[in-house]
């Protein structure tokens, strides 16, 4: 007998572009979004309405939330944010009903910021991260008492490197005769800090109090030289295989899920808290003879985001370019295909599970629409259930 679910409205928060940005390929894309937009999403029937939207937040391409749910972090991600050649990091508070109130927003000192995260449940958020991709570089940020932005402590950022290899089509961000470094992803998780650059090909871990504590030669004196500053130093660090292009991270327990953009794979790591290895790499892409996918031969694709299911017994990777929600079985032997459902848009460029997992959304960022999808809880599969104009959105968050 189905189980009945009672009527559960949950708060949901969209982010899309609304001004321009350089993007990876090279090409400036100005979109046409509304900033951040707040929804009502019913668990029970996967029905939206849209509440309002704040078109004063550019290009907010992603967001966090604080542990308690009290404060929203978004990226800004520009290229010159007032002149300071990057993009900015936003704070806002998250009122009773849902509604967010502006607190204060710092540049974060690299460009094209893409990715923002902090301290997760359990833990009161002090500092904020953010990954910078046109920049190469990661921002910590140390938090006030009521969780606005107090300061930027820290921009870690990562060098070019050698290419020890060519190319075949010497697609982006790899340029002859170096490495570009393009950081994508800084997320907490199990009190580490963990930094993906797809342009050097590296999966690194930090002790995010690196970022903070004094570490100046001259611990004694107040006036210690800045530029004696010494760099954190990464616990773990693991080089892909050169074109994977490591972008988001999913976790459980001691493994590591990793969406590959440039090789179109999940690569699946384990940390035994002394180094990483590389379990698997899977591809992520329909299989060529399936007839259930529309497939553009002059389209690229490129792999986008990742996440688990709340059960932890499946994982969703997004396709961008073939247009599908990939799904895995998680098996203790490693990633298994089970289904490339359509994405019901073009360039599912950010999606995310509803806090009961009954429910998957995409942010379908080129055809403008915002599409729930049915999600069996036993198998995992994914079924169309209703669309949404949204436009130019790419990334959603839901408050629990």
């Amino acid at each position: 007998m189905e189980t009945k679910h009672k009527t559960e409205v949950r708060q949901l928060y969209a982010g899309s572009y609304n001004a321009p940005v350089l993007t990876g390929d090279g090409t400036i894309f100005c979109g046409d979004g509304k900033g951040i937009t707040r929804y009502e999403f019913d668990e029970s029937t996967g029905e939206l309405l849209e509440r309002e939207s704040l078109p004063e937040a550019q290009n907010a391409s992603w967001m966090a939330l604080s542990s308690d749910g009290k404060r929203l972090y978004a990226v800004n991600e520009l290229d010159d944010y007032e002149g300071t050649k990057g993009g900015a990091l936003s704070a806002y508070e998250v009122k009773r009903d849902g509604s967010l109130r502006f607190l204060n927003r710092l540049p974060v000192m690299g460009a094209a910021p893409c990715h923002v995260d902090c301290a997760p449940k359990g833990q009161r958020a002090k500092q904020v991260y953010t990954a910078n991709y046109n920049g190469g570089s990661m921002s910590a940020f140390r938090l006030k008492e009521d969780g606005s932005l107090e300061s930027l402590e820290y921009v870690l950022q990562h060098s070019p490197e050698p290419l020890s290899g060519s190319l075949s089509d010497g697609s982006y961000p790899q340029c002859a005769p170096q490495k570009l470094p393009h950081v994508h992803s800084s997320s907490i998780f199990g009190g580490l800090l963990w930094i993906t650059d797809l342009g050097l090909d590296t999966v690194e871990a930090y002790r995010p109090e690196d970022f903070f504590e004094n570490r100046y030669p001259e611990k004694s004196s107040p006036h210690a030289d800045r530029s004696r500053l010494l760099p954190p130093r990464p616990l773990l660090r693991l080089h892909l295989p050169e074109g994977c292009g490591p972008r988001s991270l999913a976790f459980l327990a001691h493994r590591i899920f990793v969406s590959c953009e440039l090789s179109n794979e999940v690569a699946v790591l384990e940390s035994d808290g002394a180094e990483l290895t590389l379990l698997q790499k899977i591809s992520a892409l329909p299989d060529e003879k399936r007839t259930d996918v529309i497939q553009r031969e002059e389209m690229k694709n490129h792999v986008g985001g990742i996440l688990l299911s709340p059960d932890q017994r499946y994982l969703y990777v997004g396709n961008r370019g073939y247009d599908t929600i990939a799904v895995f079985a998680v098996e203790k032997s490693g990633l298994v295909p089970l289904q490339q459902a359509p994405s019901g848009g073009r360039n599912p460029r950010g999606f995310c599970l509803s806090p009961s997992g009954r429910w998957l959304l995409s942010a379908n960022q080129d055809s403008g629409n915002l599409v729930v999808m049915k999600r069996d809880e036993k198998t995992g599969l994914l079924s169309l259930s209703g669309e949404y104009e949204a436009r130019s959105v790419v990334c959603l968050l839901f408050a629990d």
